[in-house]
């Protein structure tokens, strides 16, 4: 049995080997006739020419039928001979043609199979086209086969191409495409109205140029195609099936659309969408100058988008395009910190103004809602821009901070927050691409806004300053911050302040303008606590070079501001000193105090002016200070106990009465604690001392030791002093000069030491000699006191502390002729 079916087998292979070698036999012998077929089939559906090199049968190869293999197939238009570009060349060509309609004259081919070739379409400057091959002369009808088909289109059935390029350019318009198709399926099916085709494979796409100028889409790009199309060849109509584009790194671009290609329309639509796309992935399928807009932003996310274009075929005219986009989170980063779980949404338009062709110059994005943090605090934004040549932006937002995200924006090594809330509302219409002119020092646009600050406590800790329950409301623009009301607590006083900074915004663009405060401040009551945080040794920052921080940019104009102030306080306390009814107004630059003038009521009742400076800029290791001024009808004790007796114990307050009126001068170094230092103080006083006493002084007292036992020298009243007094360090150089009291008549000079330098020449007439009791009455530059006998004094200073001794005559008077007065006893004084 088994050996009946194999014999069964072996017959049938045998016929079939006989059948097919003799339909090879056939069609060698007939090869000049299907030679012919082939070229009327050509010649009716082409006006060129084809070559084929050679052709062989292949029954077996694809389905079984007949079945063709061509080689080095060549198709030329007309006017091959003047451009030299082969319409289409193939190294093999697989045709499987349709038996039925074959031996009816009618060649239809089911399969048509390219390999190793190209396809080059052209349209040349001068109008012609190689796209005219398949045109008929107007002379010819077109002959249809027994079924009513025409057409080269419904004659060809499935398409293969493999390892096969597609060019086109178009040198009147400046259009060039171009793919490599490595193995693309297209299958071609018809209906009574349509020519269906779906192509699917792997392209590498060249280009896809429509301006040369602005670079090409989907420049060596590789892709998977799933496209599906429908021709109506009747009303000139393409349509595109929902389609599917992906990418070399597997995103999955879908496109649909319809091309209208009949003389009253010659419109196109086109819809593409893609879910969850890397902008690093689409940036390469971009042309040149959109791939370097967006990158040149530098956002990096996924996005999820939908795409509508719709314009005119033949049209110079760029087409209408719509975008609706929406991303997924990312971050952003700025000069001044990061924005952070970002997200946007909205829609792009080259056609804003629908009564305008579209272009750059119209148009538009609009993304109404755009939401992060910028790095701590959540902000929302509605963000529109337009002309894409110098994109103009319009932004309004707001954020909102409170006492936590605020901690963490800004370094809390430096700036702490403890409660409170504030909120910033903000519009911005103005250049996009350059909102700081450097050239012209100038900001390119308006910006405005409101800050409102609801009970802020906040450390500055390198200052340690710390300010509580700051309240109020800053409205802003480009230009100045101006606080109408604004008021804070420094721990002790609270402070109500008014005024403008100007210049912030330029500022942190890097504008060489300096950045400028004007405010009024109102302290009802004031304890002075800043001269110690002021004049606090000063951080040394390094800058580095990197771009800066918000918190560095705050500390940066913290320090660079120049802020000019005016003073009102009803009240002013600082250590000792007191003063009511101040009003002044100070510079601060460079952690430096200019003081242009301050005017208070002082010194048990005296009014004072002064003017000066305190620099502790660090220029020196120590803080200066430098002060001018006129004290009128002030207390003398009250003065040199408000100033903490000038550093010195020799001369206190507790020995001081009496009115003051004086013009000084006064600079000195102070330490950190805000004290004088001795060593380098320097000063011209000129004093008009009446009503004077001095009170148990203790240079007096030694005095008394020597001279005029029995008198008050507990209790010295003197006649009004007017007198100039120059200071150098520690020394007060003392003009000669008469002190009359209510015990002696002096005549001094010499120098005064705040340290161990004291060196005074004290001369006293012998006219003191006369008694003085408490009905003596002062009797100043009195010409007889200065005549006759004198007895000489000297108060030096011996191991810290001043003595005083009898000397013979004037120190300077030592190295002159000796003309000895007669030594007397003090006893005999007394007596």
């Amino acid at each position: 049995m088994f050996a009946r079916i194999l014999k069964i087998f072996g017959i049938i292979a045998l016929c079939a080997f006989f059948l097919f070698g003799a339909v090879e036999i056939w069609v060698y012998r007939n090869r000049d006739n299907i030679f012919k077929k082939t070229k009327e089939f050509a010649n009716e559906n082409l006006n060129g020419n084809l070559e084929i090199e050679d052709f062989k049968f292949r029954p077996f190869s694809g389905s079984f039928g007949l079945n063709f293999t061509l080689t080095n197939i060549k198709l030329t238009d007309s006017l091959y001979q003047r451009h030299q570009k082969p319409f289409l060349e193939a190294e093999q060509m697989h045709i499987a043609l349709d038996l039925a309609g074959f031996y009816k004259g009618n060649i239809k081919i089911k399969n048509l199979i390219l390999e190793n070739g190209k396809m080059r379409l052209f349209v040349q400057k001068d109008g012609y086209s190689n796209l005219s091959i398949f045109k008929s002369d107007s002379g010819k009808k077109k002959k249809k086969d027994s079924d009513g088909n025409d057409g080269l289109l419904k004659k060809l059935g499935n398409m293969r191409f493999v390892n096969f390029s597609v060019s086109y350019s178009d040198s009147l318009k400046q259009k060039y495409y171009g793919a490599l198709l490595h193995d693309v399926t297209n299958i071609l099916t018809t209906t009574d109205s349509t020519t269906n085709a779906s192509l699917n494979g792997s392209v590498l796409f060249n280009q896809l140029t429509f301006k040369p100028k602005k670079g090409g889409f989907l420049i060596n790009q590789e892709t998977r195609i799933g496209v599906a199309l429908a021709y109506d060849a009747e009303n000139k109509l393409l349509k595109i099936y929902p389609s599917v584009l992906e990418s070399a790194t597997n995103d999955k671009i879908g496109i649909n659309g319809i091309f209208d290609f009949a003389d009253s329309s010659k419109q196109f639509t086109l819809n593409f969408e893609a879910k969850k796309i890397a902008i690093k992935n689409a940036l390469p399928l971009l042309n040149r100058r959109i791939k370097e807009q967006l990158d040149s932003i530098g956002i990096q996310t996924e996005v999820d988008t939908k795409v509508h274009v719709n314009g005119g075929i033949a049209s110079t005219v760029q087409p209408h395009v719509d975008v609706y986009f929406k991303t997924d989170t990312f971050q952003y980063s700025l000069p001044v910190g990061v924005l952070r779980d970002m997200q946007a949404e909205g829609t792009f338009t080259n056609q804003a103004d629908t009564t305008q062709i579209p272009g750059p110059l119209n148009s538009r994005v609009t993304a109404p809602d755009v939401k992060g943090k910028f790095e701590s605090i959540p902000f929302r934004l509605a963000i529109a821009i337009t002309n894409f040549r110098n994109p103009v932006a319009r932004i309004t937002g707001n954020v909102d901070a409170d006492s936590t995200n605020l901690d963490q924006l800004l370094d809390p090594k430096r700036y702490r927050f403890k409660n409170g809330t504030a909120k910033i509302d903000f519009n911005f219409d103005g250049s996009l691409k350059n909102f700081y002119d450097p050239d012209r020092d100038r900001f390119n646009g308006k910006l405005s806004g409101k800050v409102s600050i609801n009970n802020i406590s906040m450390d500055y800790l390198p200052r340690q300053v710390h300010l509580k329950k700051i309240k109020g409301d800053v409205t802003f623009n480009e230009q100045a911050f101006v606080f109408p009301d604004l008021s804070f607590s420094d721990g002790q006083n609270m402070l109500y302040i008014r005024g403008k900074v100007l210049d912030l915004i330029p500022y942190l663009f890097g504008s060489p303008k300096p950045l400028r405060a004007n405010v009024d401040i109102n302290i009802p009551n004031w304890k002075m606590n800043w001269l110690e945080t002021l004049l606090a040794p000063r951080q040394v920052v390094t800058k580095k070079k990197k771009k800066l921080k918000l918190v560095e940019l705050l500390d940066d104009a913290i320090d660079q501001m120049q802020i000019v102030a005016k003073l009102d306080a009803k009240k002013l306390n600082y250590r000792n000193f007191n003063a009511k009814d101040v009003k002044g107004q100070f510079t601060i630059k460079n952690n430096a105090v200019s003081i242009e003038y301050f005017v208070m009521k002082a010194f048990g009742g005296g009014n004072v002016r002064v003017s000066g400076e305190m620099d502790n800029s660090g220029a020196s290791q120590l803080p200066h200070m430098a002060m001018r001024g006129k004290i009128s009808n002030a207390d003398v004790h009250s003065v040199f106990y408000s100033f903490d007796n000038f550093g010195q114990k020799t001369f206190t307050h507790e020995n001081l009465k009496g009115i003051l009126n004086t013009d000084f001068s006064f600079e000195s170094r102070l330490n950190n604690n805000v004290r004088l230092v001795p060593s380098t103080m320097k000063g011209l006083l000129r004093i008009d001392l009446t009503n004077a006493y001095i009170l148990n002084f203790e240079p007096f007292m030694k005095m008394k030791k020597l001279i005029f036992k029995r008198r008050n020298f507990e209790r010295v009243k003197f006649a009004p002093i007017r007198s100039d007094f120059k200071l150098s360090g520690q020394e007060i150089e003392i003009a000669p000069m008469e002190i009359e009291s209510n015990v002696v008549t002096l005549y001094i000079d010499g120098i005064y030491s705040f340290g161990k330098k004291t060196d005074i020449n004290i001369q006293i007439p012998l006219s003191n000699l006369k008694k003085r009791d408490s009905t003596y009455v002062l009797d100043p530059n009195n010409e007889e006191k200065k005549q006759g006998s004198k007895i000489f004094l000297r108060a030096i200073d011996e191991n810290g502390e001043v003595n005083i001794k009898l000397a013979f005559r004037k120190k300077k008077d030592k190295e002159k002729d000796k003309k000895d007065e007669p030594e007397i006893d003090p006893d005999l004084i007394e007596k």
